[in-house]
């Protein structure tokens, strides 16, 4: 099942902005009132400044979410990753259970530019205009959400709803409701 949590790259970016404005703060209130102090002042000013921007950053990322990352990067890293995939329907009944090559991949991932910059007349326009690219597949627009694997055994599987994955085999209690064609559910592999 998908398990939406706030996205660490955009804490990340917070706690940055966060902390460039707080320095930037410190920084012009320590200008603005410096008549003839010395530099001292402002150099500790400044380290003070620094220090807090770092305690804010490490406040955002603790080292548990870090060793997980990194975690994850090496199991998704692997040469020949293979992912044991169960796609679920609203009751979190099993619907397909099968084995990757390689990762699954969403809709919402893109490898060209969503639009294009070109040089034409538009009415009574004449100029440069970001209009609408297509996408790999030669499609425009957006679609509903979705992701894709690749089965160990070649076929494409694509699905909307809910899913388990994982890098080691999912002992189901409940045999998925998906049949192949020779009438058989689909097995654990």
């Amino acid at each position: 099942m998908r398990i939406m949590q706030n996205n660490p790259e955009n804490r990340d970016a917070n706690a940055l902005r966060f902390a460039f404005f707080a320095l930037l703060t410190v920084i012009g209130l320590t200008l603005a009132s410096c008549d003839s102090s010395p530099t001292t002042d402002v150099d500790h000013l400044a380290q003070k400044a620094a220090q807090a921007a770092e305690e804010a950053a490490a406040a955002t990322i603790e080292p548990h979410e870090i060793k997980m990352i990194e975690y994850r990067r090496g199991v998704m890293g692997k040469p020949g990753l293979q992912l044991y995939v169960v796609f679920l329907n609203d009751m979190g009944q099993p619907i397909d259970y099968f084995v990757t090559e390689g990762k699954c991949s969403s809709s919402n991932k893109r490898l060209t530019d969503s639009t294009a910059f070109v040089q034409g007349d538009r009415g009574s326009y004449y100029g440069y205009f970001d209009v609408p690219a297509a996408s790999e597949d030669g499609t425009y627009g957006e679609s509903d959400e979705y992701v894709f694997c690749r089965t160990v055994d070649g076929k494409y599987k694509q699905w909307n709803g809910d899913r388990l994955i994982s890098d080691q085999p999912i002992e189901l209690t409940i045999k998925p409701l998906v049949i192949d064609r020779s009438g058989r559910n689909q097995q654990q592999q």
